[in-house]
């Protein structure tokens, strides 16, 4: 098993022309430029060579900081999201969209063959849907930190499983063995996702193949029932 570096990076992806933000990990950044959404989390990715899905140029500059440093790149479009392509405006009816749960709105982003779209026009029953990157075709800048480099075994897990269910690091609490089994307890927000099977696997599937010395997983979720007296206290107080 190759020991690759496991870092901790905060990213803002920007228009390099008008300089306006598209992308961000950081909370304060999204609210300042106006696309902040309580829908989103706002967290340092964890990068890993191979496993994140990085620019190239991006990871290069990553791999080269060391922890505290911040950076700037300029990419092309052939280095970042490609040249705008016309093949991907499409035009759909109205009713194909309202059979599908759709109610189309101009400059409403939608899902539809399982690709996201904005909707450029609606005109005589018809509705265009641009398939590109909105910033396709542009040149884009990219600012980021280095947050943390990651050493330790143990700090490498809670990142992992972090990072997949997109928490907070000091949310996770983790303990490891003798044996070499770990125990994460997830925060319950983390539990309680739709898709939290497939991100306890996505979480194995990591430690399998960048965390030597881990023989065992074991996910410990904690439920709190309150009691009928502590419902009828709350009632009372209520009243």
């Amino acid at each position: 098993m190759a020991d690759k570096p496991f870092i901790l990076v905060n990213i803002t992806v920007k228009d390099a022309k008008t300089g306006r933000v598209y992308q961000t990990t950081k909370e304060e950044v999204a609210k300042e430029n106006g696309i902040y959404s309580e829908k989103s989390t706002y967290l340092p990715i964890l990068v890993i060579p191979g496993e994140a899905d990085l620019f190239p140029k991006v990871m290069e500059k990553v791999l080269k900081l060391e922890e505290g440093e911040k950076f700037e790149l300029e990419l092309n479009p052939e280095d970042a999201y490609g040249n705008y392509d016309r093949g991907k405006v499409r035009v759909y009816s109205i009713k194909r969209l309202e059979r599908e749960g759709i109610q189309p709105r101009v400059g409403e982003i939608v899902q539809i063959d399982r690709q996201s779209g904005i909707i450029q026009s609606i005109t005589g029953g018809r509705v265009t849907v641009d398939f590109n990157h909105p910033l396709a075709g542009k040149k884009i800048l990219v600012e980021g930190e280095i947050v943390k480099r990651v050493e330790d075994e143990l700090e490498k897990v809670r990142s992992i499983v972090a990072d997949s269910f997109d928490v907070p690091l000091e949310d996770i609490k983790i303990e490891k063995n003798e044996e070499g089994a770990v125990t994460v307890e997830l925060p319950s927000k983390a539990y309680v996702l739709r898709d939290a099977y497939s991100r306890k696997i996505r979480s194995l599937s990591l430690i399998m193949r960048h965390v030597e010395g881990i023989k065992k997983v074991i996910f410990l979720e904690e439920f709190e029932i309150p009691r009928k007296e502590e419902k009828s206290e709350e009632l009372s107080s209520e009243e």
